[in-house]
């Protein structure tokens, strides 16, 4: 692991040690190995999330801590999720808003979502189909539009109180979604459409609307894109987002909310080898490589007339 893609700040990470995912505290500079921690409530991050985060936090600040065993900074970093589901919101910003009526063959329900009381929420990912750092994101096969969506995620504990942040890439397809907004899902969830990472940074050490969120895309070694954006920018709160994930569906080990993107490359679709670069201030950098996954060519055509596959 690439150490400078860390955030100097308190963190916690998934890490590989002698093939054992383990928990980690990201402080000093070090990874210290919080599976030997003698409360067992450390032991991971889905026991962690069970608790009130005043209890997190004391747990986390506790003495001894930094006597735990250090873990080698250059070992294997996963994504930081258990058996947390990944959601996500969209349009939180007003040039998600313009991207997506421009993708769109039906424009109106992009301008409302916008300044409506209820906020777009959807599922994005379960646990252990996150890409971690360094990984491989997607594009679909049956896809002509392909972007990388940099987003600040949000951790929320079982009683959806926000426990950290890392740096999210959501993965989408343009095409699929702009064809008909009931597309979402299968534009947003497919194979290797979602990372997140490195560490999740405590959020009592972040003060989000302070975040500058910025992406860079390589090809061919070249940089294609560059631009950054700032999370005070969004027109929805990160932690009243999360208040309405919870608020009639329970979790009970927590999850992550990706929040929107303000950030959509103009005329660009992602390839195969592209080099995605998300870094947010003060929470850190997420890089991956994109690959194509693979489409089975399956259809559902509507039977119309009593015959299978007519349409008319």
């Amino acid at each position: 692991m690439d150490v400078n893609t860390l955030s100097p700040s308190p963190a916690l990470a998934r890490v590989l040690v002698e093939d054992r995912p383990v928990l980690a505290l990201w402080l000093d500079g070090r990874f210290r190995d919080l599976s030997a921690a003698s409360d067992e409530r450390l032991h991971g991050l889905d026991r962690l999330l069970t608790l009130p985060a005043r209890d997190i936090r004391r747990l986390l600040e506790g003495d001894g801590l930094r006597d735990l065993p250090e873990i080698d900074a250059g070992s294997v970093v996963l994504a930081p999720v258990e058996s947390q589901e990944v959601w996500a919101s969209g349009v939180t910003y007003r040039r998600s808003r313009e991207a997506r009526m421009d993708e769109a063959t039906v424009k109106d329900v992009y301008a409302l979502v916008y300044e409506a009381e209820r906020p777009e929420l959807f599922f994005k990912a379960a646990g252990w189909r996150v890409v971690p750092p360094g990984g491989d994101v997607g594009v679909r096969a049956d896809s002509t539009w392909d972007v990388p969506e940099p987003e600040l995620t949000v951790l929320s504990n079982a009683y959806g109180e926000v426990i950290a942040y890392t740096c999210g890439n959501d993965m989408s397809s343009r095409s699929i979604e702009g064809a008909n907004p009931l597309y979402l899902p299968q534009a947003k969830v497919y194979d290797a459409s979602c990372s997140l990472g490195p560490a999740a940074v405590l959020a009592w050490h972040v003060d989000p609307e302070a975040c500058e969120i910025e992406m860079r895309i390589e090809r061919d070694g070249e940089e294609i894109y560059a631009e950054s954006t700032r999370v005070g920018e969004m027109v929805r709160d990160p932690a009243e987002l999360v208040a309405v994930l919870h608020a009639s569906y329970t979790l009970p080990v927590g999850a992550w909310l990706m929040t929107g993107t303000g950030l959509v490359p103009p005329s660009y679709t992602a390839q195969p080898e592209d080099r995605v670069t998300i870094s947010i201030s003060g929470i850190g950098t997420l890089q991956n490589r994109v690959i194509r996954v693979n489409h089975s060519g399956a259809t559902a055509r509507p039977r119309l007339d009593g015959t299978p596959g007519s349409a008319s």
